[in-house]
């Protein structure tokens, strides 16, 4: 897949929106890295159902996303970066 995935930025917006129902404002820069961070995730999940997690693919999907993630945090949106991830974590297990 290339692009933003409409679902991805509706997502990623319904998830930043504080008590109040506002949604926060995301940078250009900020959304990319999310998008990214969240579209690592996918390929992940997608590739643990499909192959063994040891192998050279899985390895380079975890260095893209710590990669990815710690320039979220750079950018500010570490906590919605963490969100992304313990959604992930739930997903998997559960």
């Amino acid at each position: 897949m290339s692009g933003v995935d409409s679902w991805n930025v509706k997502s990623i917006r319904e998830r930043a929106s504080d008590r109040q129902g506002r949604v926060k404002p995301y940078t250009e820069l900020q959304l990319f890295f999310l998008l990214r961070l969240e579209r690592l995730l996918r390929l992940r999940r997608e590739h643990a159902i499909l192959s063994s997690t040891s192998d050279w693919w899985a390895k380079l999907l975890n260095r893209a996303i710590y990669s990815t993630f710690c320039d979220c945090i750079e950018l500010g949106v570490g906590e919605d970066a963490r969100g992304l991830l313990a959604h992930d974590q739930a997903t998997t297990q559960g």
